[in-house]
This record gives structure tokens, sequence and C-alpha cells, in this order.
């Protein structure tokens, strides 16, 4: 074996957001794909062990590997990276190390090789010790020069086993407005990619710009994953669960027949409005909880970004799915090119009037990549600031915040939070003690808010 000692780590310091519910479930599918390959492979979450010199000073440690997959980890994964001794083999991949190889490569001297995109079958030719000139998908150090080789297609989601639990040295728990839930919750990839082409998404790309086709995994192998998993909370962390809809009912249908007793929170498109009898079987399967995309309350916002819907149709969708007693998750964006604030402020009326239980609110963000950056190139008024975040002359990024801030004041009235804390507990997600805690919190908040608005 080339390797016989390796650590797979997922970076964190203090100071950055926790969300310890997270699991790291691409390195644990990297990790897994690293079994048999090298004699010893350990898996270190760093927001509950922080301490990776105790792994490296109490082992004979030969390579490192750490996935980088969001912004808010980039400096604390490079001040990691940075006090690994000299002497072990250091390999970065995920989202953020494929879209910033080169500035990683340069502040961080110790790394020698930068994965870029899927990363379970080119650490594994790595791990066999072919020649780094013939693996494609990475960038790598040799002497003083960078080498890129040329991009690795995407792999098949069919093709690689799923994660080894048993590798996992941490309890993961479902908690909101951290407030621990009580619940042990675990992921699940079914699929990845997505067949639809929204200009806004930057997740159906990777941070190379290649569009990843949508991969599913058999009905078969799914509910195998599932048979093997303790939590009772799942989340499928699919870009969209609902492509294939037989599929999905297939799924359904073995959940069902191995009386498999979960609560699981999806991904979705509006279009599953059109399956009302295989909605009703996702319900009584345990798909409980959607999360929709719906992200505007303008039509020519949706046409723009080519989201494949209008309000009208929205509104039909909703009024369907809202019938079978879902848990309805919306998204919005902030910021939207050509939308003023008082389209932006529709949000809330329009969420009340789709029926949503809850929504999210995000603020336009670019990549690399993202098929945004032709939206604005020639649009003197609007830019992309330092966080890739969207703004323009007129709505500059502490005007997009406060109007966050009203559509959210808007739409979490007392009422509506009570209405929340009622669902989550009658569908059976949480305990009526959390969701009454769960209520109490948001109520103090949104409490505070006011006042403070009202003193400015």
């Amino acid at each position: 074996m080339i390797f016989k000692n390796a650590l797979c780590v997922y970076p964190h310091q203090e100071g950055i957001p926790e969300k310890k519910y997270c699991i790291p479930i691409g390195l644990e599918y990297i990790a897994t794909a690293l079994k048999g390959l090298i004699e010893k492979v350990t898996l270190i979450d760093m927001r509950f062990e922080p301490n990776l010199g105790d792994f490296i000073k109490n082992d004979d440690v030969d390579l490192i590997g750490l996935s980088i997959n969001w912004d808010y980890q980039r400096e604390a994964a490079i001040n990691v990276i940075s006090g690994i001794p000299a002497g072990i083999k250091v390999i970065v991949g995920g989202r953020v190390a494929t879209t910033y190889a080169e500035e990683l490569f340069e502040r961080c001297p110790n790394i020698d090789i930068i994965v870029r995109g899927d990363g379970e079958e080119i650490v594994r030719d790595i791990a066999s010790g072919l020649s780094l000139e013939e693996i494609t998908g990475i960038s790598y150090r040799k002497g003083t020069k960078i080498i890129h080789n040329k991009i690795r297609e995407l792999c098949s989601l069919s093709n690689i086993n799923y994660p080894d639990r048993k590798m996992r040295r941490n309890p993961y728990r479902l908690s909101l407005k951290k407030v621990d839930c009580g619940i042990g919750i675990d992921f699940i990839s079914t699929s990845r990619g997505c067949p639809y082409k929204c200009k806004f998404c930057t997740f159906t790309n990777n941070p190379l710009g290649q569009k990843r086709l949508w991969s599913a995994r058999s009905a078969e192998s799914v509910v195998e994953e599932l048979k093997e998993i303790d939590a009772n909370f799942i989340g499928v962390v699919d870009d969209n669960f609902a492509v294939d809809m037989k599929r999905v009912e297939k799924i359904c249908d073995m959940i069902i027949a191995e009386s498999i007793k979960k609560t699981f929170m999806v991904n979705a498109r509006i279009e599953i409005y059109k399956h009302p009898q295989i909605l009703k079987k996702m319900y009584k399967a345990g798909f409980k909880i959607l999360l929709i995309g719906i992200e505007s309350a303008q039509n020519k916002t949706l046409k723009a970004m080519e989201k494949g819907f209008d309000v009208a149709e929205a509104e039909k969708a909703l009024k369907e799915i809202g019938k079978v007693g879902f848990y309805i998750h919306g998204f919005f964006i902030i910021g939207c090119i050509d939308e003023d604030e008082s389209d932006m402020l529709e949000i809330a009326t329009f969420a009340k009037r789709l029926k949503l239980d809850s929504i999210n609110l995000s603020i336009l963000r670019t990549e690399k990549y993202s098929p945004l950056n032709d939206l604005i190139a020639n649009r003197e008024d609007y830019y992309a600031n330092s966080n890739d975040l969207i703004c323009s002359k007129k709505y500059p990024l502490e005007l997009l915040k406060d109007i966050r801030r009203s559509i959210r004041r808007d739409y979490y009235t007392y009422s509506t939070i009570f209405r929340i804390a009622k669902k989550i507990v009658t569908s059976r997600v949480v305990t009526f003690r959390i969701a009454a805690r769960l209520a109490s919190i948001i109520i103090v908040k949104q409490v505070f808010k006011k006042k403070k608005k009202r003193k400015k």
C-alpha cells in the first residue's frame, strides 16, 4: 500500500458557523472510497474533535485529506492546513477547493494535490499509486510549478459505495435555532444533479462549469442504505429528489413494505403536484417535509431565471401539494435582477397565499461559472461584492438586508409561529416541548427586533 494511515478531515475553528447537524456526507463518501486501499482511515469532524494535532502526534499519519465545501470554511481550512507538519501528503477537495485552487496552492505551500470535482474515483487512483500525470481531475504541485490536469468526467452515483457509517466518530442531532430537538439526524444521497437550468443555480454545475446530468441510485440501493441508518430524521441531500416520480414511488413502496419508520426531508420542485397519488404515498412513507424553491413573487423574474413556471402555476401547485399535509418550506431570493423594493416585499404576501409553512430568504449570489455572470456583465448598475452577493447601486447589501428583515417580520407573525409549532408536532417531527421552546425563542427574537426598529 502507498499510504498506511490517512485522516479525512472536516475543518473547523471557533468563530464560524458550527451547524453540528450538518453531516459531512461528501467527506464520508471519500473516506469510504479509501477503505481497502489504505491500512487505516480515520474520519475526523473538527466541530467535535478540534485538536487535529492529537491525531497526528499519536500516530504515524502519512496522508491527510480535507474537504472545503462552504465559503465560511475557507480561512479555517487554510489555518488547519498550514499547521500540518511537513512530510505528510495533503490532499484538498470540495466545491471551494475546486473554485479557488490557485489561491489555496499559493497560501498553503504544503498542499500537494487539489481534487477538482467529484473525488471518489480520484482518491482511489491516488491511493492506488497511479502516476499523477495520468489522473484526470486534479491539480498538483510539481517542484515550483502547479500542474492542472484535464477535467475528469463526472462519475455516476450508481457506481460508488454509499458511506460506511461505522467510520463516524460523533453523533449528529437535529437542532433548530440552536435548540437540540432530541432527535438523531442522518443524511442520504439518492441522486446527483438536476435536469433543470435555473440561471441562479450553481449546484447543478460543478465549479468548473460542467453541467451535472441527473444520475440516480436504484430504489433497492436506497432502501438497503436506509436499513442501516439508526437516526429517525433523514435529510435527503439530492438537488432534486423527485426528478423521476416512478423511482420515488418505488422507493416509497419499498419503505412501506419494509416497515421503515422515519421522517424524511427532501428538495423538490412544484411539478410534483401533477402526481397526487404518489404524493399521498410519499407522506405515508415518511416524506413529510418538502423544501421547494419558489424564488420570486414576480412573473418577470421567474421567466428571466428560467424557473419553468409562473406565479399562477405555483399557486395551483401549492394548493394541490398542501392538501396532503406536508410541512412545506419555501425558498425565495432577495435582490433578483430588475426587482424593486415593492416587488421583493410582495414575497411575504405571496408566501402566505401559497400557504407555505416557513420560508428562507437568500440574497442573490453568483459563482465563477454561474450563468448569472452573463446577466450582470453588461449591467453597469449591478455588481458582485467580495462575497459574490449580487448588489446594485440602488440596492446595496445593507438595504437588501433591511428588505429581508422586513419580509421576515411581515411573514413570521405570532399566529404563523404557533401554526408552525403545531404542524411540526402533529407531523411528529419534534415533541410538543421542543416545539414550544422553539416558538418562544422565535417570538422573543421578533419582539426584540420590533422594539429595535421602533427605537430607530
